[in-house]
């Protein structure tokens, strides 16, 4: 009974360490997963805010040549772009500085 019991015991920790393992993997890979969501959805709504102020349709351009183009539209396109670009670039680095560390922590 001691040697099944002492069996018993090294088995649940066994169990336990890599339990713990895998819910620590599962952490880092959502983790991960929400910064990626993060950084697309930023991208995205860069694409679709400088779509939203130009047209692809080629009459329109012309239109728009012919009128002069709208300098506040122009400078609040390309506001808005650099600043949600800036925050995808920051978040990326971000990502980055943090693996280089998960990395020196393992070492």
């Amino acid at each position: 009974m001691d040697k099944r019991e002492q069996k018993k015991s090294q088995l649940e920790n066994v169990i336990h360490s890599t339990s713990k393992a895998i819910e620590s993997q599962l952490g880092d890979y959502k983790d991960k997963g929400k910064n990626a969501l993060i950084i697309g959805g930023i991208v995205v709504a860069a694409y679709a805010f400088s779509r939203l102020f130009t047209s692809s349709d080629e009459k329109e351009d012309e239109k728009i040549e012919e009128e002069g183009s709208s300098f506040l539209g122009n400078a609040l396109t390309g506001m808005v772009t650099s600043v949600l670009l800036t925050l995808a670039k920051d978040k990326i680095l971000g990502i980055i500085e943090q693996m280089n560390q998960n990395e020196d922590d393992t070492k």
